[in-house]
Parts: structure tokens; C-alpha cells; sequence
């Protein structure tokens, strides 16, 4: 058997089988049986078509209200999440800020202890030098009356004998 078709084997299966254009017949037969088996289909039939396309356009709107909407909750579920992510990142921003801002408060509280207790240290020792000043002076000092007391002594002893209280 050859199963190669011709052009007239291709033609009657596009033309839909009827010879020609008889696709307008099958749809003549659908609109027929359609409207209730009579060409007029009685006066209701054209108002049951009516209401069914108004019926299916009803439908459809509905259901694209519904795609709408579903639409517009996903966008604002959508939105939502991209505000809570931008306001989590900016309080990792925050923290980290705040970490590093109290980072560098302690180090500047460490080098404010290390200030005081060499300023402490400073003050201790100038105290010290002071005192150790001061004992210097008092001890040149009692160097001093005690050498005038020992050059009087020996002014004294080479006059001969003294008495105080006398006059020669």
C-alpha cells in the first residue's frame, strides 16, 4: 500500500471532508441543533443565547477581578517583603555601627586611663621632687647656721676668753 497522498487527498482533508467549502454547513448544523432543533428556536432561544454569552462574559470578568486581584496581593506581599528586607539590612547597618562606635569609645577610654595614671604618676613624682626639694633647702640651711655656729666658735676661742655680757 502507498502512503503517499496526492494534492487531491490533501485538499478534501483541509476543506474538512465535505468537497469544497463545507465547513459552513457543519457549522449551519451546530447553530441548528444549537438553537433547539428549528430554525427559529422559538422566541426564548434567542434570549437563552443572550444570557449565557452575558452568563460567560460575567465569568470571565469575574475571573479576571480575581486574577487582579491576586495580582495586586502578590505585588503587595511582594513589596512587604522587599521593605522588611531593606529595613532588616538597615538595622544590620545600624548595629554594626553602633558596635564600631562603641569599639572605638572603649579604645578612647583606654588611652584616657592610660592619661590619668601617667598624669597620676606625673603629679606623684613632681610631689616627691618637691618634697625632696624642700628637705634640700632645710638641710642647706641647717648646714648653714651650723657652720656660722662653728666659725663663731672659732672667732671666738681666738679672742681668748669671752664673756658675754661684758664689755672690754
Amino acid at each position: 500500500m502507498d502512503s503517499t497522498y496526492s494534492l487531491a487527498d490533501i485538499a478534501a482533508v483541509k476543506d474538512g471532508g465535505f468537497g469544497g467549502s463545507g465547513s459552513w454547513l457543519f457549522f449551519i448544523v451546530i447553530l441548528f441543533l444549537f438553537m433547539g432543533g428549528s430554525w427559529g428556536g422559538g422566541p426564548g432561544a434567542a434570549a437563552d443565547l443572550s444570557s449565557q454569552f452575558a452568563a460567560q462574559t460575567s465569568a470571565l470578568n469575574q475571573q479576571q477581578i480575581l486574577l487582579s486581584s491576586a495580582n495586586n496581593n502578590y505585588e503587595t506581599a511582594r513589596l512587604i517583603d522587599s521593605l522588611g528586607n531593606t529595613i532588616m539590612q538597615q538595622n544590620n547597618t545600624n548595629l554594626i555601627n553602633a558596635i564600631q562606635g562603641f569599639n572605638t569609645l572603649g579604645s578612647k577610654m583606654d588611652a584616657l586611663g592610660f592619661q590619668l595614671q601617667s598624669c597620676c604618676c606625673d603629679i606623684k613624682t613632681q610631689m616627691l621632687q618637691d618634697r625632696l626639694n624642700d628637705a634640700n633647702a632645710a638641710l642647706v640651711a641647717a648646714q648653714g647656721v651650723i657652720s656660722n655656729a662653728n666659725q663663731s666658735q672659732y672667732l671666738l676661742s681666738m679672742l681668748g676668753s669671752y664673756t658675754p655680757g661684758t664689755t672690754p
